[in-house]
Order: C-alpha cells, then structure tokens, then sequence
C-alpha cells in the first residue's frame, strides 16, 4: 500500500481551493502587520505566485496522503535537480490522522524519493506557534536556518 500518491489535474483543482482557505487562516493567526486587505485574498495572490501555471507550474509536485485507499492529507513540495535542493510547501493531515505517526512516515517517503532523485537538501518553513510541527521536524533532523521575531507594542 502506498502512502504517497501523485495528485492528478482534478484533484489539484480541490486542492488548491481548500489550500487557500486553509492558509487564509494561517495568515489571520501569522502575520504581524496591519494589512488593509482580507487574508482570503493575500493568501490567494500568495498561491498564485508561487503556482503561475498552477498544476504544471514547472518543478512543483503534488501528492494525496492515503490510508486504506482514502486521500486523507497533501504534500506540494518543489523540487529543483539543478540545485540538489527541495522545499516542503505543504504537508497536511486531516485533523483525525493527526498525532498517529503518519506524518512522520510522510516525510520518510519524501525523503526517500528525494534521496533516489540525488537531493542534498530538503528545505521547509513552519511558523513559531506550531509546535506539533517543530517536534517532528526536530526529530527528523531538521536543523534552524533563521528565525523571525515580533514583539506587539501597540494594538
């Protein structure tokens, strides 16, 4: 049974609408700035950048999580073999797969994949305030390579 499975056309197309939704929400919680603009339509410009040509945008790759033949989570990951390097867009989970080792897995197998196509580095982005997601990261061997800092003066 495979854990990760290569998203097709029409599948991105759900996708990509529940991202930004999803990412929406991260912005609310994450962006320390006072922006006149909704967060739905930062995180839509924001996908669009990084996706020009959406499903074909060159280099980008996207898989369905499954257990037991049923998609329950995504990765996107960019790749480029010119640079020996990846970046971890997004790794998700439904909320009920969460804290049961799957995640852990996923980025066995990513790893996995990306060790075969020659990768040397494997990069992502998490934000401060998920801690779930920085102990996995940890314990996967990831190491820090910067780190933003805000302090709230005024409301």
């Amino acid at each position: 049974m495979e854990l990760l499975i290569p998203m097709n056309e029409n599948e991105y197309g759900a996708y990509v609408k529940d991202k930004i939704k999803r990412y929406a929400l991260t912005l609310e919680e994450n962006v320390f700035e006072i922006i006149d603009e909704p967060s739905f339509v930062r995180a839509e410009k924001a996908i669009k950048g990084y996706l020009p040509n959406g499903f074909n945008t060159k280099n980008h790759e996207f898989y369905n999580v499954t257990e037991n033949e049923k998609v329950i989570g995504n990765v996107w990951i960019k790749v480029v073999k010119e640079n020996r390097s990846a970046f971890l867009y997004e790794i998700y989970l439904r909320e009920e797969f969460r804290s049961k080792g799957i995640g852990k897995k996923v980025m066995t197998e990513l790893e996995s994949l990306l060790a075969v196509r020659k990768i040397a580095f494997f990069r992502l982005h998490v934000f401060g305030n998920n801690e779930h997601a920085i102990n996995l990261y940890n314990n996967l061997g990831f190491q820090v390579a910067g780190i933003n800092m805000y302090k709230e003066i005024d409301k």
